[in-house]
């Protein structure tokens, strides 16, 4: 979702960071855009406030709201109804083809009814209207509005290869990315080669993110030729002049190394400081979220900074698939990143186990594709959790793996295993918190039994098979196979647990630092969950920020009910955006 997002002003492979070396060829490539170099940056910034406003998707370039279904259904009727005339011209038959495609849009991408779309775009397809081919491989690669399988995958590739042996542009680009990142490699080997020759392929139809990817790695060789440079300069300001974020990011990179800004290697803070100067000013009143203390005041989000900057620990909780939420979360990262001298960033998205992993890939040892098959990320990363974990990596921040491993998760609600000593080989013991956990809470116990959405909001982690449908798999959470609330007790206690020890063993390394924990929100709500075993199992005291965040259908209404005291911070979100990934259809929220 290029352009659309806060977190893509910070590329996910940085072309340059600040440190680097401006070779002859740059600069001279630099120096072209020096006289417009004032305007060009205002505008960039006059650029930013309107974030909000885009669409949560970079294509197709048309996204009709869900307030204009009727409009668009009248639209295709009637231009259906044109195209049928016998002497009807070929411009008619295009302007219903597009109207078409405009009402699946419409239809598929809002989840209004994702089936009939994707069946209009099929008839669109096989009359070979590209774009419908496009989309037709984005729905099934991306499983929008279905359930993933290997036939629809499949399907799905057809479709996307077909358009790109015609050269559509977006097409090209999308065979890239899977060669890039690896995503479908039973079907898509991961190859860098391959990706750059699809992306070379997009680009020479000047398409915007394909004139970035191509820009990037022609900066990223080990030995760029000056013509690489130069090129790769010329390709990135093309992109950014097309409202690419990530590629006006590195052109303000690269122009700063250019002037000497960067002359020494800059701390985390102070890195951070120089990219928290790009984020956009938040407006005290947004369309799609509302902000709220605890007990209903409206506030803006500089009053969330600020409050959350004072604390050790800052924990937000999400509703995994919410767009919204995850760029409020990079925001908060990025500016507290910058008023903090250490700041970590501790995830749900990573069991334990997978630290190290986590470790040599932000230590640029490994590659993005071995961080996918190596640390088990959630099937929603790529597009909810990856801008963080670039972002740490690019100002060198700590990323903390926090959650217990799945398979001890799974062991103790399926089977209500016990996780005393005995009962495990003591190398077990490495991934666990210690042991016995704390007991819970009274409050707790009634939270846990009474939040309608706590029964899904960890599926996102689980691969398996999904649950049967009908009351039994309505009360099952997936992660772990469970058939009733009360058995969910013992892995809650031990999900909650871990991710604690794991903060607050970050926070006895580093004296005086601070963790941003991202996690569900049935994990910290109320001050519970993670918030009390923290309290539990660290000695002296630590200052914690809660922030919740909830889709909702008003997001600017706060109800008292629901939401007073939910966190510190209460942060209401526009529930009628389309969402990144559909394992809570059907459950409210919050609890």
């Amino acid at each position: 979702t290029l352009g659309a997002c806060i977190s893509t002003a910070w590329p996910a492979h940085v072309a340059c960071d600040c440190t680097t070396a401006i070779s002859p060829a740059v600069h001279a490539e630099l120096a072209k855009l020096r006289p417009g170099e004032v305007k060009m940056r205002q505008q960039w910034e006059e650029d930013e406030s309107g974030w909000h406003k885009l669409p949560p998707r970079a294509w197709p370039p048309l996204q009709p709201k869900p307030d204009e279904l009727q409009a668009l259904k009248t639209a295709a009727e009637r231009a259906e109804i044109d195209a049928r005339g016998a002497s009807t011209s070929s411009a008619h038959k295009e302007r219903a083809a597009q109207a078409a495609f405009d009402l699946a849009t419409c239809l598929t991408f809002n989840m209004i009814d994702p089936a009939d779309g994707l069946r209009r775009y099929r008839s669109l397809a096989q009359e070979g209207h590209l774009d419908a081919m496009v989309a037709i491989g984005t729905i099934l690669l991306e499983a929008i509005g279905c359930e993933p399988d290997e036939p629809q995958v499949a399907e799905g590739l057809a479709w996307m290869r077909r358009a790109a042996d015609a050269q559509h542009p977006q097409a090209l680009y999308e065979l890239g990315c899977l060669h890039y990142l690896g995503s479908q490699p039973e079907h898509v080997p991961p190859d860098d080669a391959a990706a750059l020759v699809f992306f070379e392929a997009a680009a020479s139809d000047q398409h915007t993110s394909a004139l970035f990817m191509v820009g990037e790695a022609l900066l990223s060789r080990s030995e760029p030729t000056l013509a690489d440079e130069a090129r790769a300069v010329g390709l990135l300001h093309a992109a950014a002049s097309r409202g690419h974020r990530s590629a006006r990011s590195s052109i303000l990179s690269l122009l700063d190394a250019d002037a000497g800004l960067f002359g020494t290697k800059l701390s985390p803070q102070a890195l951070a400081q120089r990219h928290a100067e790009r984020l956009p000013v938040m407006p005290e009143a947004c369309e799609h979220f509302g902000v709220y203390r605890g007990d209903g005041e409206a506030v803006g989000m500089d009053e969330v900074v600020k409050a959350a900057a004072r604390c050790d620990v800052v924990i937000i909780g999400e509703c995994h698939d919410d767009r919204v939420a995850h760029e409020l979360e990079f925001y908060l990262l990025a500016s507290l990143a910058a008023r903090r001298e250490h700041c970590a960033l501790s995830l749900e998205m990573f069991e334990v186990d997978t630290q190290l992993v986590i470790d040599e890939y932000l230590a640029g040892l490994i590659r993005e594709q071995d961080l996918l098959q190596d640390a088990r990320p959630w099937a929603n990363y790529l597009s909810d959790y990856r801008p963080l974990l670039e972002f740490s990596k690019h100002l060198g921040m700590r990323v903390l793996a926090a959650n217990a491993p799945r398979r001890y998760v799974g062991a103790v609600g399926r089977k209500g295993t016990s996780l005393a000593e005995e009962a495990w080989p003591l190398g077990s013991y490495h991934w666990l918190p210690p042991l016995p956990l704390p007991p819970p809470s009274a409050p707790y116990l009634s939270h846990l039994r009474n939040d309608p959405a706590v029964v899904r909001t960890d599926q996102l982690g689980f691969d398996a098979n999904p649950p049967p449908q009908g009351e039994e798999g309505e009360a099952r959470c997936p992660y772990i196979g469970l058939a009733s609330r009360e058995g969910l007790l013992a892995p809650m206690l031990l999900w909650d647990t871990a991710m604690a020890q794991v903060i607050v063993g970050e926070l006895e390394r580093v004296p005086g630092g601070q963790v941003v924990h991202v996690c569900g929100s049935f994990h910290c709500e109320k001050g519970l969950g993670i918030a009390e075993r923290i309290d539990t199992l660290r000695d002296k005291a630590t200052s914690q920020c809660v922030v919740v965040i909830y889709p909702e259908h008003d997001c600017h209404r706060f109800v008292a009910e629901r939401h007073s005291r939910a966190g510190d911070f209460v942060i209401l979100t526009d529930a009628s955006l389309s969402r990144s990934h559909d394992y809570m259809k059907g459950v409210e929220s919050p609890g």
